[in-house]
Formats: C-alpha cells, sequence, structure tokens
C-alpha cells in the first residue's frame, strides 16, 4: 500500500476510482487530494484521458527485474509513457497536474523510473 497526493492545478475537476470504493472522489481544480492506503485506481483528467495506478505487490515487471530493486511497486501508466515506481515500507507518490493537464509524477520513498509499455501487441 502506498500514499497517493494529487494537485490539481487543470482548469477542470478530475475524479479519482479506488479499487476498494463504490463511487469516484472529486479532485478539485486548485486543491491537494490524499490518498492513503492505495492500491488500483484511476484518475480521470477530462480532455486528457485517465492515469491508471496498478498496485503490483512484489510482482516486477518483465524487463525490469534488476532495477529498480526495491520490493513493493505500483505501474502508473498513461497513454503514451509510463512510471515505474518500487518502494520499501511506505511508498509515497506526488501527482502534479499543470494548467495545460500535463502530469509530473515525483517521490520522496523510493525508486522511480520512465518506461514505455505497449498499449496492444498483434500476434
Amino acid at each position: 500500500m502506498y500514499t497517493l497526493s494529487i494537485l490539481n492545478n487543470y482548469t477542470h475537476d478530475c475524479t479519482i476510482k479506488v479499487a476498494t470504493d463504490k463511487g469516484a472522489s472529486p479532485v478539485y481544480q486548485g486543491q491537494k487530494n490524499t490518498f492513503e492506503n492505495l492500491g488500483n485506481a484511476i484518475l480521470k483528467v477530462p480532455g486528457m484521458g485517465v492515469v491508471n495506478f496498478i498496485d503490483l505487490a512484489a510482482t516486477k515487471i518483465k524487463g525490469h527485474e534488476e532495477y529498480p530493486k526495491e520490493h513493493w511497486g505500483v505501474l502508473v501508466r498513461t497513454h503514451t509513457v509510463e512510471g515505474y515506481y518500487r518502494y520499501e515500507g511506505g511508498g509515497e507518490l506526488t501527482l502534479t497536474i499543470d494548467e495545460l493537464g500535463s502530469y509530473t509524477l515525483t517521490t520522496q520513498n523510493g525508486t522511480m523510473i520512465m518506461i514505455s509499455l505497449p498499449e496492444l501487441t498483434i500476434n
């Protein structure tokens, strides 16, 4: 489990759906919300799409087994790039949405790298 803080500087309100909750919670324009003991969640940003937070637990992503080294993991997926975050103890992520709808993801605890996973594979 990890803590996610969202700072919404965008021109629209956003919503987050946490897997363990029945409904979505608002993330109002100009406000910062913190969600503790988070697992899977989906953040909807109007006009931009979704940010998918996938709790990996101890599972490592293929091709990234050696680094980052921390035990627990979260995959943060957008349409073009992913943030792969691993941590020990309690994870802490901050997602800032700027006035144009762009995202910045930061942490003070653990290791985060940018990776790219295919959205669709055709065999």
